[in-house]
């Protein structure tokens, strides 16, 4: 009967050996999976603050948001560093800095003007290195051009003539942000010269939106590429 009760116990002692084990190891796996999954996670997020450049293309390539304010409401401002003075006044929030986007332009080797002094006389035009801006984003994988995401307010076809002012120093003296201007700036490092300086305010009527026919919904993320432009 002893010998019966004693390999009886050793039996059951053996069960919850077991038992045991196998817990233990359910337990270890889960931490495992999860951990595994939020460095999948992890690594399929975009740092939107990066600026992409090709020096061999000589493009530069920044990110930026559509801010559906200005599809009804009048700017002057195309794209303009989220935390910038200006950062919620424009059409597109840029989400690198203007001084980091003046740096790569630079490393691409665009040759600013640096000819608008601040302040700046009425209808003053930029000049700088011709400038293709194009504006690209998910399910848009042909080159919109810059100039096509602006409408004006008295109907006509807006233009484009984007030019490397560059106007660093003021930039970092104004803090403003502004990293593309809708017409010729003192202070944007890229601004358009074929608007004068102040066209908003000069005539009282002229007027600059998003263009809702072609740029996408408020809040969508869009790439804005910057490359040379043939005279």
């Amino acid at each position: 009967m002893k010998k019966r009760f004693f390999a009886f116990a050793i039996a059951v002692a053996m069960i919850f050996a077991l038992t045991a084990c196998g817990g233990s190891q359910t337990e270890s796996s889960e931490p495992a999976e999860s951990e595994t999954a939020t460095e999948e996670t992890a690594a399929e997020e975009t740092d939107y603050s990066q600026i992409i450049t090709d020096t061999a293309k000589q493009t530069v390539t920044v990110y930026a948001q559509v801010n559906g304010k200005y599809f009804t409401e009048n700017s002057r401002h195309g794209v303009v560093f989220k935390d910038g003075s200006n950062g919620e006044k424009c059409i597109f929030r840029g989400l690198c800095s203007e001084k980091d986007f003046y740096g790569q332009m630079i490393a691409a080797g665009f040759e600013p003007g640096d000819n608008l002094p601040v302040p700046c006389e009425d209808d003053a035009i930029i000049e700088g290195q011709p400038l293709s801006v194009t504006v690209t984003w998910e399910g848009q994988d042909e080159p919109v051009p810059f100039e096509k995401c602006i409408k004006t307010g008295d109907g006509k076809e807006y233009i484009g003539d984007w030019r490397f002012g560059g106007n660093i120093k003021k930039a970092y003296a104004a803090n403003t942000g502004c990293i593309l201007c809708i017409e010729s700036c003192p202070v944007g490092i890229v601004s358009n010269a074929a608007y004068g300086y102040g066209v908003i305010e000069n005539t009282k009527k002229q007027q600059f939106f998003g263009n809702d026919e072609v740029v996408p919904e408020d809040g969508t993320i869009v790439q804005i590429t910057f490359a040379p432009r043939a005279e």
